[in-house]
């Protein structure tokens, strides 16, 4: 079976994928230090503990280049963050050897960190109030309210 419908009800000959086949998590053995990657005993990272916080330091970068300095500051710092937040998610689960899920510590590091430092460089307002909107897009937007 090629995992495709060709018996779509509401619009004949339209193909359908029945099935994703595409990597949802990566794999990792909790005792690489021990064995190496040989190692038995695996953790999981999630897509969406990899793409969510992808999309946010994405955003960071393009708040950075909007602001029209040579500085990716935010950007940076969302990317050290998110190394931050899985390196305490590896550590708690290889002290604890429970798994945590890592959005637990992902989303306040990754959302933290960048906060703290717009609210030290009195760039909150500005961090907060960015819009990936055009003028354009805006002007029509408050002409279809109207």
């Amino acid at each position: 079976s090629s995992g495709i419908n060709a018996e779509w009800p509401l619009r004949p000959g339209v193909e359908v994928a029945k099935n994703l086949d595409a990597p949802i998590k990566v794999v990792f053995p909790m005792d690489f230090i021990e064995k190496g990657i040989f190692g038995g005993n695996f953790a999981m990272l999630g897509l969406g503990d990899i793409v969510l916080p992808g999309v946010f330091i994405a955003l960071l970068l393009r708040y950075d280049v909007s602001k029209g300095e040579n500085s990716n500051l935010y950007f940076y710092a969302g990317f050290a963050a998110y190394i931050l937040g899985l390196a305490i998610t590896i550590g708690i689960l290889t002290i604890f050897n429970a798994a945590q899920p890592a959005l637990l510590y992902l989303v306040p590091t990754c959302v933290g960190i960048p906060l703290l430092i717009s609210l030290i460089k009195g760039e909150f307002n500005s961090l907060i109030a960015y819009n990936e909107e055009t003028k354009e897009e805006e002007k029509a937007d408050e002409k279809k309210e109207e």
